[in-house]
C-alpha cells in the first residue's frame, strides 16, 4: 500500500487495514512487556530498525535539515516591536546571559525515584521533586536562552545556549540510566531523558540561524542529542509506556533531532509515534491509556497533546500535514474535541458528586496549554478557551505565545 503520495497534500486518510497504522499499533504492542532487565545501547540499532518501519511515513523525506518547528526568521521580524499587547506581554526581558553561573551536568548515574508514591496516579512521591530540579533547570535555561534570541536577536543568547548544551554534551548527560522490568523498579530517569532531550532539541533549533555560532561545536551538540535520542528510543516500553504519552514524547525528540542531525530514519521514527497515537484513539476521541489514570485522566489526555502538536508543527516545516492524517476517520482534532467536551461535561456534573478530577493543567496561563497556542495560530481558534495569558513550557520550546501567537487570527482567550 503506497502512502507516500499522500504525504504532501491536505487530505491524508489511511485505510484501516493491517498495512496502515493499525499494523504499527500491533507491532509496538508486540514489543510491550518484553522480559529484558535492560536494553544496552548496543542494541539500539536493532530495536530502532524494528520499530521504524511499517507506518505511513516510513518514506517521508527531510526537505529542510536543521529547520526549526517554526519559521525563525519570519518570527523574529514579527516580534521585533509588536503592536499587539498579548504578544508584547510574552516577550522575555533582555538579559545578559554571560553573567549567569553555569548549570553543571549531573555526576554519576541518573537515578530518579518514581513520580507517584504508588502506581501511575495519586499522591506525588515526596522525593521526586527535589531529584528532578536539576533537569527542570536544564530545560528552563535552554528554552529561555532560545527565546531570548528569537525575541531580541541577541547573538550572545545563542552562544550562551550553545555553551549550556555543550557542557552537558561533554558529560554525555541524559544517557547514564538503566531500564528495568523488575517489580518496583523506577524507570523515571528514562522518562526524564525524553523530556529533557525534547527541550534541548527544540531550543537549539531556534538559534541555529545565528551565523556567529561555531559549526564544529554545533555539530558536537547535535551528535550528542542524536545519541541521547537513539538510546532513549531503543527500549520499547512496557504495557503502558509502549503506547501512551511517553511514546509520543519519544516521538517528539526523535522528530526534532532527526531534523537537526539530518537523520531521516530518526525523523521517520518520530512520525511513526504520531501515527501510533492517532491509531490509538477510541471512537469518541479519547486515548484509553490516558483515560485510565483516574483523577488524572483529563490531565493526561491534555498532556498527550503537547508532544503530538509539536511533532505536527515540525512536520509542517518539512511539508507534511499531520493534522490531516486520519485513522478510521479520527485525527488529532478528534482528541482535542473530546477533551473540550469532557471538560465542559465534567464542570456541569461537579455539583452532582462526580468523581473529582485534577484540573490544575487547565488554569489559564498554565504551560500545559502550550499546544493550544500553536493550534490557535494554525486554525484560528482557542480550542479550550484558556489562552488569556502568555504560555511558557520549556519542553515544547519555551514561550508558545512568543513563538506562535498571531494577532488577528483569534483574539486572546477566544
Amino acid at each position: 500500500m503506497a502512502f507516500v503520495s499522500f504525504l504532501h497534500h491536505g487530505n491524508i486518510a489511511a485505510p484501516s487495514t493491517a498495512r496502515g497504522p493499525n499494523r504499527l499499533v500491533r507491532l509496538v504492542r508486540d514489543h510491550c512487556g518484553v522480559g529484558l532487565r535492560r536494553m544496552p545501547v548496543l542494541l539500539a540499532s536493532l530495536a530502532f530498525g524494528l520499530s521504524a518501519a511499517a507506518h505511513p511515513f516510513e518514506s517521508a523525506e527531510l526537505r529542510k535539515p536543521r529547520a526549526s518547528f517554526f519559521d525563525v526568521a519570519e518570527r523574529m521580524r514579527l516580534v521585533r516591536a509588536p503592536a499587539d499587547a498579548h504578544l508584547r506581554a510574552s516577550l522575555p526581558k533582555h538579559a545578559d546571559c554571560t553573567t549567569e553561573a553555569p548549570l553543571e551536568p549531573p555526576a554519576g548515574a541518573m537515578e530518579i525515584p518514581p513520580r507517584y508514591a504508588s502506581g501511575n496516579h495519586g499522591p506525588i512521591n515526596p522525593q521526586y521533586e527535589a531529584t528532578v530540579k536539576l533537569y527542570r533547570d536544564f530545560e528552563n535555561i535552554s528554552a529561555r536562552l532560545a527565546n531570548q534570541y528569537v525575541a531580541h536577536g541577541d547573538a550572545r543568547s545563542a552562544t550562551c545556549l550553545l555553551d549550556h548544551l555543550e557542557r552537558w554534551a561533554k558529560a554525555d548527560a541524559l544517557t547514564g540510566y538503566t531500564v528495568s522490568t523488575e517489580k518496583g523498579a523506577s524507570n523515571q530517569a528514562w522518562y526524564q531523558a525524553e523530556w529533557s532531550a525534547s527541550a534541548a532539541a527544540l531550543a537549539l533549533s531556534q538559534v541555529l540561524p545565528e551565523p556567529g555560532l561555531d559549526p564544529d561545536r554545533v555539530n558536537r551538540v547535535i551528535q550528542w542529542l542524536q545519541r541521547v535520542s537513539r538510546q532513549q528510543i531503543s527500549y520499547p516500553g512496557g504495557d503502558n509506556t509502549c503506547c501512551n504519552n511517553h511514546a509520543y514524547w519519544r516521538g517528539l525528540h526523535a522528530t526534532m533531532i532527526g531534523v537537526l542531525a539530518n537523520d531521516s530514519e530518526l525523523f521517520r521514527w518520530g512520525l511513526g509515534r504520531y501515527a501510533l497515537a492517532i491509531g490509538q484513539l477510541a471512537p469518541n476521541g479519547s486515548w484509553p491509556l490516558e483515560m485510565a489514570r483516574h483523577e488524572q485522566s483529563l490531565h493526561y489526555q491534555n498532556y498527550a497533546l503537547l508532544p503530538l502538536v509539536m511533532i505536527a508543527e515540525i512536520a509542517a516545516q518539512q511539508g507534511i500535514d499531520l493534522y490531516a492524517f486520519k485513522v478510521d476517520g479520527r485525527d488529532l482534532h478528534s482528541a482535542i474535541a473530546f477533551l473540550g467536551k469532557a471538560l465542559s461535561d465534567y464542570k456541569e456534573k461537579q455539583a452532582t458528586g462526580a468523581e473529582k478530577l485534577d484540573l490544575r493543567a487547565f488554569a489559564p496561563g498554565r504551560g500545559d496549554q502550550a499546544w493550544a497556542e500553536f493550534y490557535r495560530a494554525r486554525f484560528g481558534k482557542d480550542p479550550l478557551g484558556l489562552l488569556s495569558k502568555p504560555i511558557f513550557n520549556a519542553r515544547t520550546g519555551g514561550s508558545a505565545t512568543l513563538l506562535a501567537y498571531r494577532a488577528g487570527t483569534a483574539s486572546a482567550g477566544k
